[in-house]
């Protein structure tokens, strides 16, 4: 990576990088809670890349947001300048259906202890590190997260959404702890952006958390959730939704490079 201080900058984290469990829990919390997770800057997928330099400037620089791909080829360049041993995985997102293992996370080991590492997923993703043992639960006042391990999925990661009444667990995704190959990733990459069943490709969407909630664009709905309450408003038009990436996400997007539900 270019320049340290300026990721560390973006993500508005003040700590001194060292290989710590405290650090690794301190950098999840401030790239979770600063860069949104979006596809409204996708313009044109046939040239977007993972190349560090580019994704440098798109997000630290011109200070968008990305999917979890993007996020992690800095994550890992910030991994090896601070010298964590950490493993990429690949897991099947669950919900709203079952997808192929496109979603991307880390495995981070400090001492004998390894720690699930994702801040790719968006706003109902896991709100700090996971450590890697059966049934472990992180505890969060708006949503909480919990791994299971399972004989036929590897492991679960579930979330509750404590504000909703009577709320309960719900998977969200599952990988297998096997080794990824950056083939694998390219591939994933691949699928994500082109296929016409991918997610990512057949909606536009933006998400970031908030405390006790999350705001969200899916296509041309805005929804803000805090705590028991819950909004959803139509946006009329791409100055609109600008507007809002750019008041409420921090995204500087004119409405003119904003990817708008991909045309077939």
């Amino acid at each position: 990576m270019k320049d340290i201080d300026k990721y560390l900058n973006r993500l508005n984290l003040r700590e001194k990088p060292e290989g710590t469990l405290r650090f690794l829990s301190l950098l999840h919390h401030a790239h979770f809670f600063n860069v949104p997770f979006e596809n409204c800057s996708i313009t044109d997928t046939a040239h977007v890349s993972l190349n560090p330099a580019e994704i440098f400037t798109k997000i630290v620089l011109n200070k968008c947001g990305g999917i979890c791909f993007e996020f992690s080829v800095l994550l890992q360049e910030l991994f090896d300048y601070v010298g964590f041993s950490y493993e990429a995985r690949l897991a099947r997102v669950l919900i709203p259906h079952v997808t192929p293992a496109t979603h991307q996370l880390f495995i981070v080991s400090i001492g004998t202890e390894r720690w699930l590492f994702d801040v790719g997923f968006g706003a109902k993703g896991p709100r700090s590190l996971l450590l890697m043992t059966d049934g472990y639960v992180h505890c969060d006042p708006f949503l909480s997260t919990r791994i299971t391990e399972d004989a036929v999925h590897g492991w679960i990661v579930s979330v509750k959404e404590n504000s909703k009444p009577e709320a309960l667990w719900e998977d969200i995704y599952s990988f297998h702890d096997v080794m990824v190959f950056p083939t694998d990733i390219s591939m994933a990459f691949f699928y994500t952006l082109n296929s016409n069943e991918s997610l990512l490709k057949r909606n536009n969407v933006a998400s970031l958390p908030r405390e006790n909630g999350r705001i969200s664009i899916r296509n041309n709905t805005f929804t803000e959730v805090n705590g028991f309450e819950s909004i959803s408003v139509e946006l009329p038009d791409d100055e609109e939704k600008s507007r809002i990436l750019n008041t409420r996400f921090g995204i500087s997007a004119s409405s003119g490079i904003i990817n708008t539900v991909r045309k077939k």
